[in-house]
């Protein structure tokens, strides 16, 4: 009896291993065919990411106080197939939170710009968008069901809160260039700006976004440079590609964009609030002197 005895109990404890172990499991997905989504876009460390990228930009302390109370987090994973011109293989990727009721695009670019001759190409999947409150959403089995531990997600934004990546001076330098163009074409846009020694503060770079936002301290507006292809590609300032559109904090701030419908050339006061926190409190501050290097004071 005694033998059977030991048996039993030595199955009780391999069962109860087993399932602790599973408890323990930091991811867990489920999908009609998950063959479908791309394998980077459902590891733990790129969601992370780009859960990073909103608790910076887009999450507000009401919406973290709520995912805090859930033991879980889920993500809703998608590639969706949209029609492309011939010869463009990008790859396209659509994240739901549905916790947060949020929605991340994001793309692997693959195209040529044949005017340019220029391949236009990253290795990683970048957010291109995200989107709030009303959106089409694809059907359950079309989605790769992803969940991670809520306070592991948590405890990793917490430590990784001040974590600042900045542009080296190669891709500062680039930028510099790119205003210089951007308010050539608007003269009246920099009448009121001091002539020499400019100040401005760059906010940290994101790993999951090919853009760069910049607070132009001595001319009072908000810059914001995009791409499809990495910033830091020397490629991506050869051709029109790339995106630099200024903010005028005097003139192009409200505080809904339901009172400018239909037009970009606004930014909301949350909007500007969250640029300036990165650009000025994570950021770094930089001084131009025309005709001398960049110069970085801390």
């Amino acid at each position: 009896m005694m033998r059977w005895e030991s048996i039993a109990w030595l199955g009780a404890v391999l069962l109860l291993m087993a399932l602790i172990s599973g408890c323990q499991t930091p991811q867990s997905s489920t999908t009609a065919d998950s063959s479908k989504v791309p394998p980077e876009l459902i590891k733990p460390a790129f969601l992370f990411d780009v859960v990073r990228h909103l608790y910076r930009w887009h999450l507000d302390e009401a919406e973290i106080d709520r995912v805090i109370q859930e033991k879980q987090f889920l993500f809703w994973v998608h590639s969706p197939k949209p029609r492309l011109d011939p010869g463009d293989n990008s790859v396209f990727g659509e994240i739901f939170l549905p916790q947060l009721n949020l929605a991340v695009t994001v793309k692997k670019p693959d195209y040529t710009i044949e005017e340019l001759h220029t391949a236009v190409q990253s290795p990683n999947f970048k957010i291109t968008q995200v989107l709030r409150g009303d959106f089409a959403k694809p059907a359950r089995q079309q989605c790769v069901i992803t969940s991670v531990s809520t306070k592991e997600m948590t405890d990793y934004l917490f430590r990784t809160r001040n974590q600042r990546e900045y542009p080296d001076a190669a891709l500062l330098e680039r930028m510099r260039q790119a205003l210089r163009a951007e308010i050539a074409k608007d003269v009246v846009s920099i009448t009121n700006v001091a002539p020499g020694e400019q100040i401005i503060h760059l906010a940290p770079l994101s790993p999951v976004a090919n853009e760069a936002w910049v607070y132009w301290e001595t001319g009072h507006k908000l810059l914001h440079f995009a791409s499809d292809i990495d910033l830091a590609n020397p490629a991506v300032w050869q051709n029109e590609s790339m995106m630099v559109r200024s903010y005028d904090l005097d003139q192009q701030v409200v505080v809904s964009h339901h009172e400018a419908p239909g037009s970009n050339r606004f930014l909301t006061r949350y909007q500007v609030s969250r640029a300036l926190f990165n650009c000025l409190v994570l950021g770094e501050r930089v001084l131009l002197t025309p005709g001398k290097e960049v110069q970085k004071p801390r």
